[in-house]
């Protein structure tokens, strides 16, 4: 068979079975965040879509392969949206670091793609050597990203000179994930409170304008 021959017998994804899979990985995700990776059946899938077992192999090969393709897309949705916040050069480092982590929360508000940050957080550690290393690398992605957030607020002399930018960065996600792998949101604040809050938080204690007291 000549080249042109494979090229042309090649299948590639219509605009319908892209919706359809978009269809079948929101099941997926939504399924592993409420059972649990193991818990959590190619038939839970396939019922909350009222198709065949079988018919979930047109769009993925197994249940570790649904798994890392609800990782991959919930992290880079964040990596994508992170960028352009980075981008922002003309934002004070108050504004970007608000918007990091709006862009880590927001997502909560929203069915199903909470699911998918809960997943990832959750259950990335449960895939197969290979394609944990690859949801690995993006997650190291993010964080870099995020540090280089602080990075640049001290270059620019608004965060404190003797800042630890990876402790921030440690600091940052460890907030924001707590309340990504609870059960529920708290009752006592919508995600904007919550997202303004920690704003407040991270940057009151980074800006240069703060002092405070060193341990000896």
């Amino acid at each position: 068979m000549s080249k042109q021959d494979a090229s042309e017998n090649r299948w590639e994804p219509t605009e319908r079975w892209e919706r359809r899979y978009q269809e079948v990985l929101d099941a997926a995700a939504i399924a592993f965040a409420e059972k649990g990776y193991l818990g959590a059946s190619t038939k839970d899938i396939a019922d909350r879509l009222n198709i065949r077992q079988a018919s979930l192999y047109y769009y993925f090969t197994s249940k570790d392969a649904a798994l890392a393709a609800v990782c991959e897309r919930g992290v880079r949705a964040f990596i994508g949206r992170l960028r352009s916040i980075l981008d922002e050069e003309t934002s004070s480092v108050e504004k970007r670091i608000h918007a990091a982590i709006a862009n880590h929360l927001q997502p909560l508000a929203e069915k199903p793609y909470a699911d998918y940050i809960r997943v990832f957080l959750r259950h990335r550690h449960e895939l197969p050597p290979e394609p944990r290393a690859v949801v690995a690398r993006l997650a190291r992605e993010y964080q870099g990203l995020i540090e280089q957030l602080f990075e640049d607020g001290v270059a620019r002399g608004e965060l404190r000179s003797d800042l630890d930018t990876h402790l921030a960065t440690l600091g940052f996600l460890g907030l924001c994930n707590s309340v990504i792998t609870n059960r529920s949101l708290p009752s006592s604040a919508s995600i904007e409170e919550i997202i303004d809050e920690y704003a407040g938080i991270l940057s009151r204690g980074m800006m240069k304008t703060v002092t405070r007291q060193r341990r000896k």
